[in-house]
């Protein structure tokens, strides 16, 4: 599936590296991630950082989002069945916690023929692979994927960008993509700590360009969280810590234990029939 983001030709694991025809190498880390990250392209960031990462998959490790990734695992049961050997890709892997848990759902049932996971951060992309041996781990853009074009059956994103334009590149015509998004319940609690005016999100019509919407599920749990950290760690997690007031930051900082609503659509897109003009060269 991955191909050289230099020249485009399809990569081959020879021991410890990636190699094209052309003789472009890329060293497989001990972890077994590999960096294929060009960094001088638009829309390519430097991503979570170590610490984010370690903190992030600490609060996951605790379960509150367990719910999520069981209904993840069912969706991905689902939305694949049929398929015997399916080439899984998850577009903004992050630590790799749904990823492991979705690859892992493929390769219980003997349908898994290659998963990739890429996230634009090393240190996101590092840990998950030390995880995970049913996934190939890259350092790289969802914007711009090192993955041959029509190469994945299934392709998910979770709390990540959606470049459809390069989604549509990569999955097959009769491929599937799955996306999620908070509902408009979701941290309902923990706004209302925090903002003197919270608000809740927007459930609108969703819509990918080139894609047609085909399935829609909505998963909404609640969560008792008793440890200060996690409650940070958290809002951290979501794009509020960037924006928030000082007033804000304080609230949070003094809340010591917390009920909250977890809220998440599920959004199943498919590519439509007739997309030839979806994208005009």
């Amino acid at each position: 599936m991955l191909i050289c983001p230099n020249c485009g030709e399809p990569l081959v694991q020879k021991q410890s590296a990636f190699r094209c025809v052309h003789g472009h190498s890329y060293d497989i880390a001990r972890s077994g991630y590999c960096n294929l990250l060009q960094s001088s392209r638009s829309g390519d960031r430097t991503g979570d950082s170590k610490e984010m990462v370690v903190a992030r998959r600490r609060f996951l490790d605790r379960g509150y989002y367990t719910g999520l990734a069981d209904a993840l695992c069912r969706q991905t049961d689902r939305l694949t069945k049929g398929n015997l050997a399916v080439h899984f890709v998850d577009a903004g892997c992050g630590e790799g916690y749904y990823t492991r848990r979705m690859a892992g759902t493929l390769q219980e049932s003997g349908r898994l023929s290659a998963a990739v996971g890429i996230d634009i951060s090393k240190a996101a992309t590092q840990y998950a692979a030390k995880r995970d041996k049913n996934t190939q781990y890259i350092t790289g853009s969802v914007f711009h994927m090192p993955l041959e074009a029509h190469c994945a059956d299934f392709i998910c994103s979770i709390f990540a960008p959606t470049p459809a334009q390069e989604f549509h590149r990569v999955v097959k015509a009769d491929g599937c993509v799955l996306c999620v998004v908070p509902g408009e319940e979701h941290l309902w609690e923990l706004k209302c700590a925090v903002y003197d005016i919270p608000y809740k999100n927007r459930e609108e019509k969703h819509h990918m360009d080139g894609f047609q919407l085909v399935k829609k599920q909505k998963v909404i749990y609640s969560v008792y969280i008793d440890n200060p950290e996690d409650i940070r760690t958290l809002f951290a997690m979501t794009p509020y810590a960037h924006r928030t007031p000082k007033r804000g930051m304080e609230r949070l900082q003094a809340l010591q234990e917390l009920e909250v609503t977890l809220s998440f659509l599920l959004l199943a897109f498919q590519p439509e029939e007739n997309d030839k003009n979806a994208f005009p060269t």
